[in-house]
This record gives C-alpha cells, structure tokens and sequence, in this order.
C-alpha cells in the first residue's frame, strides 16, 4: 500500500525525537571524559518485505504472511533507521533505532475465513560496547556486544468465511542480549564495503534474532558518504498466545555523517 504524507511525518519525526538526545547526552559525556572521540550518524530508509507467521489470540489461527522482494513498495507503509557510533581508540558504542510499519494481506489456510490482513508496527532499539578487533590500512573489524529491545504491535483482520469476520490486535515487548561484528573495507578510490551480522535471544526474551546487512559505499567527501545494501532481519517470539516469527529483508539506503 502507498503511504500518505502523514505517515510518513509522524514516524520521522518520532525517531528524530529520540536520536537527538540520544546525540546531545553522548556527546556530553565524551566531553566530560575527555580524549579523542570520534562520531558517526547514519540515516538509513528501508524498503522491507515481510513473510512468516503472526498470532495474536488464542480464540483465531496464527496468520502467514509472505511478501517476496518484488511486493515491498506494495506491502511497506513506513521505514526508517539511524544508526550512531562513538568510539575513542579501541573502545566505543554504537546505537541503532528502528522503526518499521508494515501491512500485508493473505489466504488462510481453512474454510473458517477467506482472507487475512496484517498491520505491524515495530520499535526496535538497540544499544552495544564495542571493540576493535582488528585494524590495517583498508579495514576494520569491531567486535560488539549488548541489548536489543523489541516492541511489536500486530492486528489481524480475518475476513469472513464459513465463520464470520475477526479481528484481534496484541502488543509484545522484550529484551534480547546481542553479540556480533561489524566492519569496513575500502575499495579503490572512493569505494567502501560496508555490513555487520548480528545474533540474540538465545531464549532470554526471543528464542532467536539474526541481523545480517552489507552494503556498497562512496565517499563523497571526508566527512560524508552515501550507501546502499541489502538488509535481513529476523525474529522468532512466542508468548502465551503471542507468536511473532517473521522474516524482513530488502534493500536499505542512506547517508552517513562523521564529527
């Protein structure tokens, strides 16, 4: 579906409302603890599909979702991200905000009702220490560590079939512990690889979550570059009668400043 001009306002403005404090307080403590720090910001746009399995309560059936790559512009309502870096030396942090609201329609798979709609909103917020494992003139490897945390709001609307039309919204929010790398490879000229593959839950608050993302860059300037890559998230969650165990992939693109 095609998104309208205020949702796409309400979702920029919501994440720009929490990534500038988050800004402000980091550089307030670099200052503070003095040394030489460094900072990136990176805007990112995500055009993600969907596909998995969704319940929300135990009185309908789970639903299935699937948009392939192909059906993204059709199934993403709204996208964003900005990832943060700050990092003195060897040591450093990083923080991702997420913002992601989808809606996807599907058969079911018995007689009880004909069709399904799906709407998800998700906030994901995620925080790392870091280290750099290893250095050398073209690259870098940073080995990470920390909490991503998920809240997930799902509706489903059943159409009628030989029962009549349903509908069910839940909201589920949890912790996951996060451990990963992420990494940089200059290329020649002004050409860069970028990406970072991640792994949580190990049953603490989802069983599983992989985060895998690579991308190819270009240095426009010193301090500012371009990218565009493709990102896989993934996410299995049960809870009661709450079951979120999905896949979002597709292409992501951005700018990224340092300072």
């Amino acid at each position: 579906m095609t998104p309208e001009p205020n949702q796409l306002l309400r979702p920029s403005l919501y994440v720009g409302a929490l990534v500038l404090p988050l800004l402000m307080s980091t550089s307030a403590l670099a200052q503070s603890a003095g040394g030489d720090w460094s900072y990136k910001i990176a805007p990112y746009f995500w055009g993600t599909g969907l596909s998995g399995t969704v319940a929300t309560s135990p009185a309908l059936p789970p639903a299935d979702v699937d948009a392939s790559f192909g059906d993204i512009w059709d199934n993403l309502d709204f996208a964003a991200m900005v990832v943060g870096h700050a990092n003195n030396g060897r040591f450093g942090f990083s923080g991702d905000l997420q913002y992601f609201k989808l809606g996807n329609s599907g058969p079911t798979p018995g007689p009880a009702y004909s069709s399904v709609d799906v709407a998800i909103t998700n906030k994901i917020y995620s925080l790392n220490a870091e280290y750099l494992l290893k250095t050398s003139s073209t690259s870098e490897v940073w080995g990470s560590i920390g909490a991503r945390y998920w809240s997930v709001d799902a509706g489903l609307n059943f159409s009628a079939g030989t029962s009549p039309a349903a509908s069910a919204r839940s909201k589920n929010t949890w912790v996951d512990p996060m451990i990963g790398v992420r990494g940089r490879t200059e290329l020649s000229g002004d050409l860069y690889l970028v990406g970072w593959a991640y792994a949580g839950g190990f049953g603490v608050g989802s069983d599983s979550s992989f985060d895998l993302f690579g991308a190819l860059g270009y240095q426009f300037t010193p301090t500012t570059s371009g990218i565009i890559g493709y990102r896989w998230l993934s996410v299995d969650r049960e809870d009661g009668s709450f079951q979120y165990d999905v896949e979002m992939e597709g292409l992501m693109a951005g700018v990224s400043f340092n300072f």
